[in-house]
């Protein structure tokens, strides 16, 4: 294992160790706001994700085709107009 990769591992085992000494701490000092942090990160977390998921689904497709016409020209004003640019 190369200096750099146990390096790496050391920092983020460091910082889960503090995150969660600094977590349990906050919970022995203050449970009745911690759990209030906890239960509005919650809540505010699953109403994003159902309006993610309603948003879309299955069905979403961000970059919308239109229709083809039968023809292969696009059914707009522009391409009802002659060369000359008058409308038919």
């Amino acid at each position: 294992m190369s200096m750099k990769t146990q390096l790496a591992r050391q920092a983020v085992k460091s910082t889960a160790r503090h995150t969660a000494r600094g977590a349990f701490s906050k919970l022995e000092r203050k449970p009745l706001r911690s759990v209030t942090l906890l239960a509005i990160g919650a809540t505010i977390g699953g109403l994003v994700g159902w309006l993610i998921g309603r948003s879309g689904g299955e069905d979403f497709d961000p970059i919308a085709q239109a229709p083809a016409s039968p023809n292969g020209v696009a059914d707009s004003p522009a391409a009802e107009r002659s060369e000359t640019g008058a409308s038919s």
